[in-house]
C-alpha cells in the first residue's frame, strides 16, 4: 500500500483493516497477524502507528523492497487499493465508525477517550464476512 499510493498514516491504518476484513471475506483467513485496537480515530495497528508518527498527516514517502506475497494477499491489497485509496482519510474513518467491530471495540467509552482494547479478529471476520455475502435485505428492494 505504501509503495503504491504514498498514503498519510491514519489513511493507511484505515486501508490495512479493510485489507485484513477483506481478507477474510474473500479468503476465510488474516491477512497479517497483527492486532488492531479501537483507537478514537478508528482501527490502529499499533506498530505501524509508532512506526510513521512522525510522519503526522503527510504522506509516506518511503518505498520498500516487498516480500513476496502470494496471490491472494496481492488481490486483497489490489481490491482495497482500487475501491477506497480514491478516499480521503476522514472519509475512511467516518466508514469504519459505523463498522461494527469498531463500534464493538469502542464499547462503554466516550467518543474521545484512549483505548488500548483490541478489535478481535473475530469480529473483523464476521463483520466482513456477513457484510459482503449477506447484504441487508433492504438493499433488494
Amino acid at each position: 500500500i505504501i509503495n503504491k499510493i504514498h498514503p498519510e498514516p491514519l489513511k493507511l491504518q484505515k486501508l490495512l483493516y479493510l485489507a485484513q476484513g477483506y481478507s477474510y471475506a474473500f479468503y476465510d483467513r488474516p491477512l497479517f497477524n497483527d492486532d488492531l485496537e479501537g483507537w478514537v480515530h478508528g482501527p490502529v495497528i499499533p506498530s505501524i502507528y509508532r512506526l510513521y508518527s512522525e510522519y503526522k498527516y503527510n504522506p509516506i514517502s518511503l518505498s520498500y523492497e516487498l516480500e513476496e506475497l502470494d496471490q491472494d494477499a496481492l488481490d486483497v491489497l489490489n481490491y482495497v487499493i482500487d475501491n477506497y485509496a480514491k478516499y480521503d482519510s476522514k472519509y475512511l474513518e467516518d466508514l469504519t465508525h459505523n463498522q461494527e467491530p469498531w463500534i464493538l471495540s469502542r464499547e462503554g467509552l466516550d467518543p474521545d477517550e484512549r483505548s488500548d482494547k483490541t478489535i478481535s479478529k473475530e469480529s473483523i471476520s464476521n463483520y466482513f464476512i456477513s457484510d459482503i455475502f449477506q447484504p441487508d435485505m433492504e438493499d433488494w428492494n
